[in-house]
């Protein structure tokens, strides 16, 4: 190697490995919320168990990966959501790293905290969210109303949801019950 190239450096092999699951728990999950009709998405959950099991780079490549991999899988304006996803993730990472993931608690505030963010990312994509957002908006609400106040309600429960289920996973992780 010629000096000033820099090397890849390739993840080790069970880091890979957790990235992957956490690519196709997140889009199976995703998935059968969506066959389901559920009023959750719960496609985050493997962006989660990520930001505490992975280190940052690889823990954004998968809410990345996710969001396009997700048109496949999910919806074709999936990917309109990498903005969301990578948010999330990111933010995570910061909860994470700033009080940890090891008790009940510290899930719920990772949770609430992501709600927030990506509730604050989605006004980005109104575009894709047009579809999702009709019928508030034909009720009468305001674009802005039904993407922030609508979005952060169903955000915070689903964002709340996918950490508490992310949590037990990381603990049982932790714990190598698994």
């Amino acid at each position: 190697m010629e000096e000033g190239q820099a090397m890849l450096k390739v993840p080790p092999p069970h880091q890979l490995a957790i990235a992957v699951a956490c690519v196709v728990l997140n889009l199976a999950v995703g998935k059968i919320a969506n066959l389901l009709s559920l009023p959750l998405s719960l496609d985050t959950i493997g962006s989660l168990a990520g930001a505490a099991l992975l280190p940052p780079a690889l823990a954004i490549a998968v809410g990345a990966i996710t969001a396009v991999l997700g048109w496949t899988v999910m919806s074709p304006v999936y990917p309109d959501y990498i903005g969301t996803q990578i948010s999330v993730v990111i933010a995570a990472l910061a909860m994470v790293r700033l009080i940890g993931f090891d008790r009940l608690w510290k899930a719920v505030i990772l949770g609430v905290s992501v709600a927030v963010v990506a509730a604050m990312v989605v006004p980005v994509t109104v575009l894709a969210r047009t579809a999702i957002d009709a019928v508030p908006i034909a009720s009468g609400q305001s674009i802005w109303s039904a993407v922030t106040v609508d979005g952060l309600l169903i955000d915070l429960a689903d964002k709340l949801v996918a950490a508490l289920i992310a949590w037990a996973l990381v603990r049982r992780r932790l714990r190598g019950t698994w």
